[in-house]
């Protein structure tokens, strides 16, 4: 029984020392100064981003934000302007025309696309 009460004891103490240590320790201090600074960081970045995003504000990802939920999609096809609607017809435009090439009818030609 003592035993136990002195096991008892020095876990608690050890577990207090280990947080308290933890608290003043000049590494945890340098790593929350580090931490803030790459959040600091981030932050510009993301901010940046932003800026970018409205100085390109033409094209249909600018438009959504990057969510391409259902919502969000009605949402901007509701609050249209003209001029955004022929910016994207013409996006469609281009990938159509892009995809859509013409494919050779090689059916009645013996010498192409045929296995032999």
């Amino acid at each position: 029984m003592e035993t136990e009460i002195v096991f008892t004891l020095i876990t608690l103490c050890s577990i207090v020392g280990f947080m308290v240590g933890n608290l003043i320790s000049p590494s945890t201090r340098m790593a929350k100064k580090e931490i803030a600074y790459w959040r600091g960081l981030t932050g510009d970045f993301k901010k940046q981003l932003k800026n970018e995003k409205k100085s390109n504000s033409g094209d249909l990802d600018s438009l959504l934000d990057g969510d391409l939920s259902l919502g969000k999609l009605f949402k901007v096809a509701k609050n249209l302007k003209p001029e955004d609607i022929e910016g994207i017809k013409n996006l469609v435009s281009q990938v159509t025309s892009n995809q859509q090439k013409a494919i050779d009818d090689n059916s009645n030609n013996t010498d192409v696309g045929r296995y032999r």
